[in-house]
């Protein structure tokens, strides 16, 4: 009978077989080969910089039409009262003004992450090999910090990035809408952009809390996968490798190997829960719900508060 091999840490050799294989194999990287994580990094910092850096002539579009943004942005700034009294002049409302800068502002979020996609990908076309992320444990996570998703690209999945810094922009526009709306509120005339601005800010308010637990699992997610080779492997053959460790293992400690610190974590979250939950007198959040309603109402919002409404019977159907 032949004699059985018995891996006891597949995880380990993986590892050791994945370094041993870049070591042996990794060609050297011809002149021209780019680094993505860099181009993206610096159309990050600035519009065309990483398609400057590699080569590509649409980067000086880029970055023009940042410099053409910036200043028409500053220069609307300081001459505020004039330019709304020439769009006043052409019978545009300080509604219609509003939408068009919130729609403005959307759109400057998704070009900028746009410009810093594009940037990796056109870096990742000129190299032999994939992209295997950088060599840091510390930048991605900082990436990661500053902008949810940047840490992603910087390890080399730039589709989990994308994920993550698409759920980061509307996280971000929604954020601020809530808090410019509030604050232009009162000047906003009744018109239909009126009643489309209140439509943003009603779902401005479903989509702000997003950001928070977004930002949080990117960092976390960025120095997880910074200081392991086995998970900046491609998905299907992390399932795979998934798939073998549950076969020598057993499935709770082959697929989940992280499984004792994965359960503390929900028991934490529950525990985080449950305090915010009776921490407050009972009736708390339907009160302060009651009062938001009240208060949107009497600045001539009807969205929300009707949204609130129905929020309020339902809860006291199933009380």
């Amino acid at each position: 009978m032949g004699k059985v091999w018995e891996i006891k840490d597949p995880d380990a050799l993986l590892t050791e077989l994945a370094t041993k294989r870049g070591r042996k194999q990794a060609p050297r990287p011809r002149p021209d080969e780019k680094d993505p994580g860099k181009a993206y990094s610096l159309s990050v910092l600035h519009w065309g910089g990483g398609q400057l850096y590699n080569d590509q002539f649409k980067g000086a579009v880029f970055l023009a039409l940042m410099l053409l943004v910036v200043a028409g942005t500053v220069l609307s700034a300081i001459f505020f009262d004039e330019v709304l009294a020439f769009l006043h002049s052409r019978g545009i409302s300080n509604a219609e003004t509003f939408l068009g800068a919130e729609v403005f502002l959307l759109c400057i979020l998704l070009f900028w992450s746009f410009n810093a996609a594009d940037a990796y990908h056109g870096a990742a076309r000129t190299r032999r090999t994939p992209f295997p992320g950088i060599q840091s444990r510390i930048l991605p996570v900082l990436g990661s910090v500053v902008f949810p998703g940047w840490g992603q690209f910087l390890n080399g999945q730039p589709l989990k990035g994308s994920i993550y810094a698409s759920l980061a922009v509307l996280g971000i526009f929604s954020s601020l809408a809530l808090v410019v709306t509030l604050l232009a509120w009162p000047s906003l005339d009744p018109s239909d952009a009126r009643f489309i601005v209140e439509g943003i800010f009603a779902v401005s308010l479903v989509a702000a809390p997003i950001f928070p637990p977004v930002w949080a699992l990117s960092v976390h997610d960025a120095f997880k996968v910074s200081g392991d080779e086995i998970k900046k492997e491609p998905l299907w053959e992390r399932i795979k490798a998934a798939y073998y460790r549950g076969r020598t293992q057993g499935f709770v400690r082959g697929v989940f190997p992280h499984f004792r610190l994965t359960l503390l974590l929900v028991l934490v979250l529950a525990l985080l829960v449950m305090t915010v939950r009776y921490s407050f007198a009972k009736g708390f959040y339907i009160d302060w719900l009651k009062q938001l309603s009240s208060y949107l109402s009497s600045q001539g919002m009807t969205i929300v508060p009707e949204l609130i409404s129905r929020l309020l019977e339902l809860l006291a159907r199933y009380a």
